[in-house]
């Protein structure tokens, strides 16, 4: 730098995200331009990081300010406190490094020192010292207030949730708008509609995604939000902190039953999701008797039949046979249905329709015993029985196995409240023109499978009721 021109400075404003210290980026601008007229520094250029924590040293402002100082394009910093440039000790330590190295400086508005000494930067050093403490304590009292809010059942943020309104004083409301429209995305989906199916709904509906919901291009839903949205518990009066699930005070917009009904569906489709938006409506239903594995629809042969094809035969070659046509399948599935319609609906009057064996008792005795594992284990670790090692995997394995009966305890539960289906007696006449959607949701409450063996001249095609499923063994590619 020319010795006889007047040193160049650059003015670095923050404005902290506490609110008891937000103090306005004009208010830092307005201190810092008065010092440097005053220590006779031409003021070369203004640099602000709005809303953002001194904890962190991504900042793209405090960024720019530093390689104006390596590159010689100024020599000194102002900032309003010593606590604006950081507040973490080692970032502090590496930007003096930096800008000594490069022979700058870096001084404060307000809390001046004189750094030449050795008390001013022993000053200095206390200062940023200060503010590593008040960052600290700081974040110890946000920890305590998202403490208390989950205890009282609030979320520790008010960020934007689809379906509610926020106020401060009120809290999470039911937005009279988006909420009916959440709602309604249940129910489809319950019902066997697509998320990408809801997703064009929303996009042709009234409402667009707000802040923190966009898909890819702006204002408009992805299918990937749309799973975001419903797979959050907040709709059923729940929230999620720190990974898990806690019941809420706001109102909710599904009740439980509901929202155990979707969690289910959404375990069993996302087995398979090509299934749920597919335009074959016996995708995921169909199973090779020879080998147990799923059939798959496509366009085969050189009429470009629909049919539907083992994947057991096609790709691991477990045996020469793998096509059945979707005719075929009516031809068996049509007359099952239509004769058992007035079978069915009769006895669905006088709730007597034939349902699948409950599971409940079966399984409510393997969750006591898994938990009594988990409890015997917990104890040997204490008594030191168990090495830590041996402990945490098999701790790791009964919990996994406790959830994977939770869900089927849930999944029961969901069945045991569903409503036995009532077949329309003009069923025959009306197929051609259900969705596929429709015809998915219809066969899931009344058929477990359908089972077919390939062969020639024609196929062999069983079907296989809900209420016989429990006979049937697990076996099977899903």
């Amino acid at each position: 730098m020319n010795p006889k021109a007047r040193p160049r400075a650059i003015l670095y404003l923050r404005q902290s995200v506490a609110r008891e210290e937000s103090i306005s980026l004009e208010l830092q601008e307005d201190a810092g331009r008065r010092y440097a007229a005053q220590a006779g520094y031409d003021v070369v250029a203004v640099e602000a990081d709005h809303g953002i924590s001194g904890r962190t040293w991504k900042r793209p402002a405090v960024l720019r300010v530093m390689k104006m100082i390596e590159d010689q394009h100024a020599d000194v910093i102002i900032l309003w406190k010593w606590s604006r440039l950081s507040r973490a000790r080692l970032d502090w330590a590496v930007a003096i490094d930096k800008v000594e190295a490069a022979g700058g400086r870096i001084e404060s508005a307000t809390e001046q020192v004189d750094v030449s000494t050795s008390t001013g930067r022993f000053a200095r050093g206390m200062l940023a010292e200060f503010a590593a403490f008040e960052s600290e304590r700081i974040g110890d009292t946000w920890k305590e207030a998202h403490r208390r809010r989950v205890e009282q059942g609030i979320p520790a943020t008010g960020k934007k949730r689809y379906g509610y309104e926020y106020d401060r004083a009120t809290g999470f409301t039911p937005h009279p708008v988006e909420g009916p429209i959440l709602q309604e995305c249940y129910r489809k989906y319950i019902t066997g509609t697509s998320f990408y199916e809801i997703t064009d709904y929303l996009n042709a509906g009234p409402t667009k995604p707000g802040e923190g919901y966009t898909g890819p291009k702006p204002g408009i839903w992805s299918a990937t939000t749309v799973r975001r949205v419903m797979d959050n518990p907040f709709a059923s009066g729940h929230f999620i902190s720190k990974g898990e699930v806690h019941q809420g005070i706001h109102d909710p917009l599904i009740d439980e039953e509901t929202w155990e009904q979707y969690q289910v569906r959404r375990k069993s489709r996302r087995v398979s999701r090509s299934s749920t938006k597919s335009t074959y409506p016996y995708t995921g239903l169909i199973f090779c008797e020879l080998c147990g594995h799923g059939m798959y629809a496509g366009l085969f042969g050189s009429g470009h039949t629909l049919k539907y094809r083992c994947s057991g035969a096609a790709q691991w070659k477990l045996h020469s046979g793998g096509y059945v046509m979707s005719s075929t399948i009516e031809a068996t599935l049509l007359p099952w249905l239509t004769d058992l319609a007035a079978e069915i609906n009769e006895a669905t009057k006088d709730r007597k329709a034939p349902k699948p064996h409950d599971p409940t008792p079966s399984l409510r005795r393997a969750l006591i015993k898994v938990e009594s594992r988990l409890s015997a284990l917990t104890e040997k670790l204490v008594d030191g029985t168990v090495p830590q090692e041996v402990y945490e995997r098999m701790r790791d394995q009964w919990l996994g196995e406790k959830k994977s009966l939770e869900d089927q305890l849930m999944a029961a539960r969901v069945e045991a409240r569903v409503e036995p289906v009532k077949l329309p007696p003009d069923l025959m006449e009306q197929w051609g023109e259900m969705p596929a959607a429709v015809k998915r949701e219809l066969l899931s409450r009344v058929v477990a499978r359908i089972v077919v063996k390939p062969g020639r001249p024609r196929a062999e095609v069983r079907i296989v009721a809900r209420w016989e499923q429990s006979t049937l063994s697990d076996g099977g590619s899903n």
